[in-house]
């Protein structure tokens, strides 16, 4: 009896283990495609002033095999979502809202992306010229996987869809401490009042050695934003000039201005190199309430801002641990 018993469970797991490798090999799930970086992305791209930077989206088919065949996916430009995403974000504060990316700040070598057969994820390729782009605004390029034949879209949720907010970087922009910013009141003694400070500060691309951010206490989402713009210009030997867009209307004067860069690699893991960039600044300038009224500030102390890079990936825009 013991032996009969043997035999049978010996049978019952050789049929099990058949029917769980047969069970491998066809499809368990409804094969369809979508964009890797999906929903709302952020994407560094490279500031160059006179060339093109190259950028790779991945468009990916989901399921537990391989296709079988070449998949040729169309990929087309999807302004409704975009003002759709701009309403439910940003209701009545139309000057947040993103805006489409120019046709001249960006090209689409095609428009369509092949899955090669045995493989799961194709490449569409964007080059971006972004020389010029005023970064007050945001900008999104928005894309969608539509119909084609041999292919089903995924409709789940926002796989489809790819809304790329473009962020240009340069070696000096990206987010800074500022609370070592002291920001007083001219008009008082510095000794009989509490200097404010701003948690942090970002720095946007002007050009590949210029930076610009918002003055002092400036929000960075105030309506007329553009009026308290302040570039840094980088120059050699540490040398930073600052200056102002609109500095008559609000009052800008520069004092004084420098930065120090500094590198380490980390203790811990050897590969990662810390990067620091310090820039010391004192300047004024003046915060209008109305035509005839306004209050004066001074800036005078420093912004921080490291960057983590991971020296093992040789492309920029992907070593960077945004």
């Amino acid at each position: 009896m013991k032996t009969i018993y043997r035999i049978l469970c010996t049978v019952v797991v050789v049929f099990a283990c058949y029917a769980c490798n047969n069970e491998w090999e066809d499809e368990l799930y409804k094969q369809t495609v979508s964009f890797g970086k999906n929903g709302v992305a952020d994407i560094y791209v490279k500031y160059k002033p006179n060339g093109k930077t190259s950028y790779q989206v991945p468009v990916v088919l989901s399921g537990t095999t391989m296709n079988d065949g070449n998949i040729t996916v169309n990929v087309a430009l999807d302004v409704d979502t975009l003002t759709d995403l701009n309403f439910e974000r940003f209701r009545y504060r139309e000057d947040l809202y993103y805006k489409l990316l120019d046709e001249t700040y960006y090209d689409l070598p095609s428009t369509q992306v092949t899955l090669q057969k045995g493989t799961s994820v194709g490449l569409l390729d964007i080059d971006f010229s972004l020389g010029g782009i005023n970064m007050t605004e945001k900008y999104i390029l928005p894309l969608t996987i539509a119909e084609g034949d041999g292919y089903q879209v995924n409709y789940r949720k926002h796989y489809r869809k790819a809304l790329l907010n473009v962020i240009p970087f340069n070696n000096f922009s990206g987010s800074y401490s500022a609370s070592a910013g002291l920001i007083y009141q001219r008009d008082k003694e510095e000794n009989q009042q509490t200097p404010m400070t701003m948690d942090t500060r970002t720095a946007f691309v002007v050009d590949d050695n210029t930076i610009f951010f918002y003055a002092g206490v400036t929000e960075e989402e105030l309506e007329n934003r553009e009026l308290y713009k302040v570039t840094a210009h980088f120059e050699d030997d540490g040398i930073l000039t600052l200056d102002a867009p609109h500095k008559d209307k609000i009052g800008f004067n520069f004092i004084s201005g420098g930065y120090v860069i500094s590198e380490e690699m980390d203790a811990l893991q050897p590969y990662l190199k810390h990067r620091y960039i310090k820039l010391d600044m004192e300047y004024e300038y003046n915060e209008l309430i109305t035509d005839d009224l306004y209050i004066p500030y001074r800036f005078k102390g420093s912004l921080t801002m490291e960057r983590k890079i991971n020296t093992t990936i040789p492309d920029e825009d992907q070593a960077i641990i945004w």
